[in-house]
């Protein structure tokens, strides 16, 4: 830990040293554990907690909280469609407001109206934090335009100046808004300032009501405060502090006495979460405390938001993995599902053998394509009601070839790349027996070995239009008789124990009969 007495000098080190330990890390929970551990030394702190932004249910959430269960600690941020652009630094163009799941109805309760549609521009600072924002309300031709898009940006940035320069502006704010509202074209427009010392959004203008009345009290607490505003926060005795959310506390039976508070901005200036230390152990944190913690949060924010993309361009990539299995599925609803069941029967099969979770990773994208040659496979042969013709067979062959031809295709990642052998090779078999290539034992890779079985395992244990599904049993049976010579021993055994299946003291397979894997 470093201490309160700690030199410049130090602590430049350790944000250096930060800095070296994040910057790597693409993992969001390892980067998680490893900021905040470090800002508790840093600071001297007693705990300390990483907030991410949800933008999908406008919460901020606990990703890594020292100390606490962090994971059940989320800020509801309810401030409505106003409040969403404010957050969010952008425009917000709604045509439908009742539809849109941010919408607060509790504007529409106090004036007594009706919105339909609604432009949103935020009011920010020269230095970006925002100060509040302007609403047009029911643009006459039924949708706000780009054009109002722009004009209301502007009229935004206007009266951003009156209100940080703290003139006397209500005048001026009203006759911005009359003119921008002629100009638009739509019924009513309001002027909303943010209030940091109570964490409101308060109406300066608003047509048609007395603005002066109108307060949206968001509950933000000091994290969502933080993040809306864009501004640090420094507390020297929490509970006197009316912005400060008790309830954590109380139901933890922790007591927060000093605290830190630094939004993490993205490279756009987006707000992406919120660094906060909690109790400093000698004494409130300092304004060095603050401007070092401001420091952190410039590195921790690259890193977040460099993990934060990773992982969407990974959902992404296996959603649209995900698709592709579908589309296979969609020729034949006899096999829906197929590729999705060998992907979880591959995976737990890698599991038990020890794999770590990127070969799982690369096991389950494999296992997901194995199958993605069958495109280009008749339907005639797909859906065929009993034994495959030479011919039908020699086609059937073909979707593994077909295969690795497609997915060769596909710019993989190195983590990746060897996704098309692996996938097109799981009708190979160790004694060379197998297809396309004839391969043997050590020839064929690990990974199409663990695919084999599962693929095999699948299709047995699923009903096909030239057969009826099999028990467990009668399954692992015919796995058996293969061992050594179709299948890996090791991995049928694996699978067993996934399936929690003894390996059994004399194997006797059910009577040969034609099957066909896939």
């Amino acid at each position: 830990m470093i201490d309160a007495s700690a030199s410049d000098d130090q602590r430049f080190r350790h944000c250096l040293e930060i800095q070296r330990r994040v910057s790597a890390e693409h993992n969001l929970d390892r980067l998680a554990q490893v900021v905040m551990d470090e800002v508790t030394a840093l600071l001297g702190a007693d705990r300390s907690t990483l907030f991410l932004f949800d933008r999908d249910t406008m919460e901020l959430r606990a990703n890594f909280a020292a100390g606490v269960e962090g994971r059940a600690l989320v800020v509801p941020l309810r401030m409505g469609i106003v409040g969403t652009a404010i957050l969010r630094r952008e425009i917000a163009n709604v045509s439908n407001a009742y539809a849109s799941p941010y919408f607060n109805l509790e504007l529409d309760s106090i004036l007594g109206y009706r919105t339909e549609s609604l432009l949103v521009a935020p009011l920010l600072a020269s230095d970006g934090h925002v100060l509040g924002g302007l609403e047009l309300l029911n643009k006459n031709a039924g949708r706000f335009t780009a054009e109002d898009e722009v004009l209301a940006k502007q009229a935004a940035g206007r009266l951003a100046k009156w209100v940080e320069n703290g003139d006397a502006y209500p005048a001026g704010v009203e006759a911005e808004v009359i003119a921008l509202r002629n100009t638009v074209g739509c019924d009513r427009g309001t002027v909303f300032v943010l209030e940091e010392g109570s964490g409101r959004l308060a109406a300066i203008h608003a047509d048609g009501g007395d603005g002066r009345s109108i307060s949206l009290n968001m509950k933000l607490g000091i994290a969502g405060l933080t993040a809306v505003a864009g501004r640090s926060i420094r507390i020297e005795e929490a509970w006197e502090d009316s912005r400060f959310d008790r309830s954590v506390d109380q139901r933890t039976g922790y007591r927060t006495r000093s605290m830190l508070c630094v939004p993490l901005k993205s490279a756009s200036g987006e707000s992406i979460g919120v660094v906060q230390a909690i109790n400093k152990h000698a004494g409130p944190f300092s304004a060095d405390d603050l401007a070092t913690l401001e420091a952190v949060a410039g590195i921790v924010a690259i890193a977040i938001d460099n993990a934060m993309l990773f992982s969407d361009q990974e959902r992404q990539f296996h959603s649209m993995l995900d698709v592709l299995a579908a589309s296979i599925d969609a020729k034949d609803g006899m096999t829906a599902g197929h590729s999705t069941n060998v992907a979880q029967h591959a995976v737990a099969i890698g599991g038990e053998l020890g794999f770590s979770i990127e070969e799982l990773d690369l096991l389950r994208v494999a296992a997901v394509l194995h199958d993605y040659g069958k495109i280009g496979v008749s339907d005639s042969v797909l859906k065929k009601e009993g034994l495959l013709s030479d011919e039908e067979f020699a086609e059937m062959k073909g979707h593994a070839s077909l295969t690795e031809d497609i997915l060769t295709r596909i710019h993989f990642t190195r983590k990746y790349r060897n996704v098309p052998l692996i996938a097109a090779s799981h009708h190979e078999r160790l004694d060379g027996s197998g297809y396309p290539r004839g391969l043997t034992g050590r020839e064929i890779p690990f990974m199409a070995k663990i695919l084999t079985v599962a693929d095999v395992f699948e299709a047995l244990t699923a009903d096909r239009h030239y057969r009826k599904k099999m028990n467990t049993e009668d399954a692992l049976a015919i796995l058996d008789a293969g061992a050594g010579t179709r299948f890996d021993s090791h991995v049928i055994a694996a699978l067993r124990r996934y399936l929690a299946v003894p390996e059994p003291l004399v194997v006797k397979p059910p009577p040969a009969e034609n099957y066909r894997s896939g």
